[in-house]
């Protein structure tokens, strides 16, 4: 076997797949504290083993534990602590006292999973703690070594702090060491739209920069043997790995870096594809939940897909016979190019878009990477040093990194600069290696078969997927979107409607970019044919803006009333710029689409109370009906008593939160009851307690399926405790 360690790792991802299918790595291990998680009050000893992560309402640890409740146990866990106040720090033996639960899977199909995400770094429960005195300091056992590297991490980020912009600092820390903590929205999305993303995050690019930057000063201005130099270069890569948190693309370039500093020593040569499978493979040995990280499949695979297609692009072209510039231009770019081949349905399947620009971006922001890494350390070491120096240093530094953050932003905002696009298929991802992995090969007999099977089944999967689909239901999905409304419909002829798009009043992250956008994408969702704003209030048109840009809409109709809101006129300028058709409905009207019957009830017209004039809709299809309401307060319900109300499904006015009339109730007489709310009202609980009763709080998202006959709700969450539900993840 020519690749013995190639085909170690392949059978050895077949195994760690066949585990994750049959269910083996999706349990926690016997022992571990997290099956003590029941949401109640705990007691916890343990030692903290990570640098504390400060944001704006927590700051956030992980704990490796040894005893709950004065019994011994084992296992991590991930405490947020929400006082103003702290003085613990790495390596700390404390006690802690909080809130101790096991984190909940997405409350909304296609959203971001942070239970996965924690359970694959063997993270499987939480405790929030909230006063100061919860947590007590016993001992202090730091290991040197990783208390050495968080010592130079926080050194560094106080030199880029101090002697630099809060936005250079914040940049230059994602650059060189990986902190995003200081990155705004703003910046993480035109990096993320540039495709140059990668840089802040560290990825195996850097590792590779710090070799050569450290090699360059131990050989040309130190004068040191070749020998002495690689040697000394061994200690700086590992350094370097743990200060920068040891994410799966720094360990897969620190292992392969070190491959090849052995190779060197031993006066070896190193097989470049051995190389990278023994970095995955020595990573998923000590995780094999590593496997199943974007970061992971992304470093693998950008490296592998350089090493495999850049050569054939470069033998196509004949760069050789160009000039020295020219040759290393197209060099990059074809670099470049042959990562984003191997990553692009990695990025349309976590993260619904594909970067167009960073073909171009990486070609010039990369070369400026590895100048401001250089001019990172050299702000480090000049802050050491300090005098006069350090002034010029930070001038050249904060140039660099704001020259990088320019073109950046001027990348970012290229029009189709990324292209949005549904989540796809496993079954597509496999068969899209198969054909860009197989076109090159297609003279050879076998790899041509293989190759137009491949295409004739990506062909083929679209007109499958559209002849599946039941065409018969009406199916309504109530989006979780905590204290708001969003209902997306899916109508038997299979044109589409959402009515209100969620929000929040000082949200840290965006409804319509998080769930709402994710949802659809997941579902396929590109279009959309009807978007009803049922009145202006923010937690019902907020999430509109991220739709309205990430999905073409056909009509936007409101009740006609104007909000002053910041994030209205900002809704209103997006309709503008895309050109989105607008109108406006009001009581009596009435449209079809297929066999569902649309009324339209309220408003008669717009009265100073926006609650109000929320726009409430009965739809029909056959023996089935249901009442969207929006925030209709009493007043407004006892003008609907007059009115044919009747329906199955009763979809809750004000999320709960206000009492029903009575009356009101009793004309609707819902089999079914739906709250679109963060906690309703015990009040309201009560008051609907004679019919089926579900909210999202406690379900999820919920769905209602129905072919006018016959009609079922499915739950995305069930029996979830009001106290296990938590509000702020990130």
């Amino acid at each position: 076997m020519k690749k013995p360690l190639v085909a170690i790792t392949i059978f050895y991802i077949l195994v760690i797949v066949l585990m994750e299918i049959v269910g083996i790595l999706n349990k926690i291990p016997a022992g571990n504290i997290a099956r003590q998680a029941t949401g109640n009050t705990a007691v916890i000893t343990g030692k903290i083993t990570s640098e504390p992560e400060e944001s704006d309402t927590k700051t956030s640890f992980v704990l490796k534990t040894t005893k709950i409740n004065g019994t011994d146990t084992k296992g991590n866990v991930l405490v947020n602590y929400y006082a103003d106040e702290n003085n613990f720090s790495y390596g700390d033996i404390v006690e802690i006292t909080g809130k101790f639960f096991r984190p909940n899977h997405p409350s909304t199909p296609g959203t971001f999973d942070y239970k996965k995400y924690l359970f694959r770094k063997r993270i499987y429960a939480l405790m929030s703690v909230f006063q100061k005195n919860d947590i007590r300091i016993i001992d202090k056992k730091p290991f040197f070594i990783l208390q050495l590297s968080l010592k130079l991490r926080r050194q560094i980020l106080d030199a880029y702090e101090k002697n630099l912009l809060p936005q250079q600092a914040a940049v230059l820390s994602g650059i060189t060491i990986g902190e995003k903590s200081g990155l705004t929205p703003y910046i993480q999305k035109i990096f993320i739209d540039a495709g140059v993303m990668h840089v802040l995050v560290v990825s195996g690019s850097n590792v590779a920069f710090v070799a050569v930057i450290f090699l360059w000063i131990f050989r040309t201005i130190l004068r040191l043997k070749k020998k002495i130099s690689l040697c000394l270069l061994i200690p700086i890569i590992l350094l370097y790995a743990m200060i920068t948190g040891d994410n799966p693309p720094v360990l897969r370039a620190t292992i392969m870096t070190l491959i090849v500093i052995f190779a060197l020593l031993l006066s070896r040569n190193a097989d470049i594809y051995q190389d990278i499978f023994l970095a995955a493979l020595i990573i998923l040995i000590y995780n094999p939940l590593t496997l199943f990280e974007a970061g992971f499949q992304m470093s693998f695979a950008a490296t592998l897909g350089i090493i495999y297609f850049f050569p054939i692009f470069q033998s196509s072209t004949k760069i050789h016979k160009l000039p020295k510039f020219f040759n290393w231009l197209i060099s990059v770019f074809l670099a470049s190019f042959s990562a984003q081949i191997a990553i692009a349905p990695l990025m349309a399947y976590y993260f619904n878009k594909v970067s167009i620009i960073a073909l171009v971006s990486n070609l010039v922001i990369l070369p400026m990477i590895g100048i401001s890494l250089g001019a990172g350390f050299a702000l480090y070491f000049a802050s050491l040093i300090g005098t006069q120096l350090l002034f010029i240093v930070s001038k050249v530094t904060g140039g660099i990194v704001s020259l990088i953050t320019y073109l950046v932003d001027m990348f970012a905002n290229v029009p189709y600069s990324t292209i949005r696009t549904p989540a796809p298929s496993i079954y597509f991802i496999l068969l899209f290696y198969v054909i860009v992995v197989g076109l090159p090969k297609i003279k050879n007999y076998i790899w041509k078969r293989i190759v137009i099977l491949s295409f004739g089944i990506l062909i083929l999967m679209p007109v499958w997927n559209y002849f599946s689909k039941s065409k018969k239901n009406l199916e309504i999905t109530f989006i979780d979107v905590g204290l708001g409304d969003a209902v997306y419909c899916e109508f038997p002829d299979g044109s589409n409607m959402l009515v209100d798009g969620g929000g929040n009043w000082g949200a840290k992250y965006d409804i319509g970019e998080t769930i709402i956008s994710p949802f659809l994408w997941n579902k396929g969702i590109m279009k959309i044919d009807t978007i009803i704003l049922t009145h202006p209030h923010i937690n019902h048109f907020q999430g509109l803006i991220a739709v309205c840009n990430n999905f073409k809409i056909k009509k936007f109709i409101t009740n006609g009333e104007i909000s002053k809101e910041d994030e209205y006129l900002e809704l209103m300028k997006v309709l503008r710029k895309k050109k989105i058709a607008m109108g406006k409905i009001s009581a009596g009207e009435h449209f079809n689409i297929k066999n569902v019957s649309v009324g339209v009830l309220n408003p008669e017209k717009i009265t100073p109370n926006t609650d109000d004039n929320s726009i409430v809709m009965k739809l029909s299809y056959n023996d089935f009906s249901i009442l969207l309401c929006g925030d209709i307060t009493k007043k407004t319900q006892n003008i609907l008593t007059e009115k044919n109300i009747a329906s199955t499904v009763l979809f809750v006015p004000s999320h709960g939160k206000k009492k029903l009339l009575l009356n009101f109730l009793l004309t609707i007489s819902p089999e079914y009851a739906i709250i679109s709310t963060n906690m309703p009202a015990a009040s309201v609980l009560e008051q609907l307690n004679w019919c089926k009763l579900f909210t999202t709080a406690a379900s999820g998202t919920l769905t209602v399926y129905t072919d006018g006959r016959y009609w079922k709700i499915k739950e995305t969450i069930k029996d979830i405790p009001m106290d296990m539900i938590i509000l702020d993840w990130e």
